[in-house]
């Protein structure tokens, strides 16, 4: 949900998910990684930044495909400073869907609106 909110849904979250294009059996080196730039390791899959942030590193994606088929569809958006490459709302949208936990139902709603907001804000003329 950070890309979604990224990239203006309304909404929260206090995690970030981290797609890492590794098998699961290489977590080892991200939380190296992750350790040496000063994050605490909490699990195999979660780490917390030093402002306490939660990442959750991502092995798999439900219902969509490859990292590297997705890769190309990505976007930019601006995450703690830095500007990432993120899903787009509508391969976000699809993932939900998969997922569909309680959670992951509202926030189709919001996504959905945003993305309906958005469309009709592209078919109004510009007045001034």
């Amino acid at each position: 949900m950070a890309a979604a909110i990224a990239q203006g849904v309304m909404g929260n979250t206090l995690d970030v998910d981290l797609w890492i294009d590794l098998p699961s059996r290489q977590y080892m080196r991200v939380l190296n990684i992750a350790h040496q730039l000063g994050a605490t390791v909490a699990a195999n899959t979660v780490v917390y930044l030093q402002d306490g942030t939660p990442v959750n590193f991502v092995y798999e994606v439900t219902g969509l495909g490859t990292f590297t088929r997705e890769r190309r569809t990505v976007t930019r958006a601006r995450i703690h400073g830095h500007s990432v490459p993120v899903l787009r709302l509508e391969r976000i949208l699809k993932n939900k869907a998969a997922v569909g936990r309680d959670k992951d139902k509202l926030h189709i709603l919001h996504i959905r609106d945003f993305l309906r907001c958005r469309r009709a804000a592209a078919r109004r003329p510009r007045q001034w």
